[in-house]
């Protein structure tokens, strides 16, 4: 039987989320950018140094935290940050949080987003048909919304502004994301022995949804969490996806990932989807933040982003 601890917000806090981004790394730099019509919306964008000639392709950063904490300098950046040493621009945006919105709002604000850097991609330097994104945990599942949903009048919040503009992605990275939501995480942590944490309050029966999700998403229902998730709408036209997990992750179990990429390689075949699985890795490992990990991360930009322009 796997063990299973209990945990409060703050030890989650304490878990997922690194230390505020420090931005006086990046020499070259705009913060604090508006990209919508909401005084909550707006983002940081980080420039190669120098600069390189022509237009540059773009990375989104997606920052984890339950849907529930975290900030656009508070979250898991370095596991992209070395892709200004590569001639990538790094977007990453601030969006709003449970329970003071629900979803999908949070996922119009990332959308609203990436619209706004379409409608302002030659004055930034933007190429507009070479965007990418990467999220972890909350990020991650946010990350594969976007991949999945491009254009979905039901899931862009037009009303936002640059609604003339495309969401679409060419390329998404999902680290540890939950992508089941109706998933049955107790049997799957029972099958897999790994060990499991729990928020203080949360039921360990089979088949209920997490607690966290009745402010997240508005419901513990099985069917409605089954068609906001990520799985339900894998599609032929979705962005090539590449999803890392480890495999002792005791928050997001590796099976949500397992699930869907057996799912994208059977709607859109064997090519769409890379599935790479840690052997001793939890959630918001430390090595998902290194060096060798973002070239892994790179490499699969690069053949998306760079190698398809040239």
């Amino acid at each position: 039987m796997a063990e299973i601890t209990r945990i409060n917000e703050s030890d989650l806090a304490k878990m997922a989320l690194p230390v505020e981004f420090n931005t006086d790394r990046i020499a070259d730099k705009l913060l604090d950018l508006p990209y919508g019509n909401l005084e909550e919306q707006k983002l940081d964008i980080y420039f190669p140094n120098p600069r390189p000639e022509g237009l540059m392709p773009v990375l989104f950063y997606v920052h984890g935290g339950g849907w529930t904490m975290g900030t656009k300098r508070m979250g898991a950046l370095d596991c992209i940050i070395d892709a200004l040493d590569k001639g990538y621009a790094l977007v990453v945006p601030d969006y709003r949080l449970a329970p003071g919105v629900c979803f999908p709002e949070f996922l119009y604000d990332v959308k609203t987003a990436v619209r706004w850097a379409r409608a302002h991609a030659a004055v930034l330097g933007f190429d507009p048909n070479r965007f990418g994104m990467i999220g972890d945990s909350a990020g991650g599942h946010i990350t594969l919304m976007m991949a999945m949903t491009a254009d979905m009048p039901q899931y862009e919040g037009a009303d936002y502004g640059w609604e003339d503009q495309s969401s679409a992605l060419q390329a998404a990275c999902d680290m540890y994301g939950p992508a089941v939501l109706d998933a049955d995480e107790a049997a799957w942590y029972l099958s897999s022995g790994a060990h499991r944490m729990l928020m203080e309050g949360e039921t360990d029966e089979p088949g209920l949804g997490k607690v966290l999700y009745d402010s997240v998403f508005g419901t513990r229902n099985l069917s409605l969490l089954r068609m906001l998730s990520p799985v339900t709408h894998v599609n032929k036209g979705m962005a090539p996806l590449l999803i890392q997990h480890g495999e002792e992750d005791s928050i997001v179990p590796v099976q949500h990932s397992y699930v869907l990429a057996e799912k994208i390689r059977r709607v859109c075949g064997p090519k769409r989807c890379r599935l790479v699985t840690y052997p001793d890795r939890n959630h918001s490992d430390k090595r998902f933040m290194t060096k060798e990990n973002c070239d892994e991360v790179l490499a699969f930009f690069d053949q998306y982003l760079k190698n398809a322009a040239e």
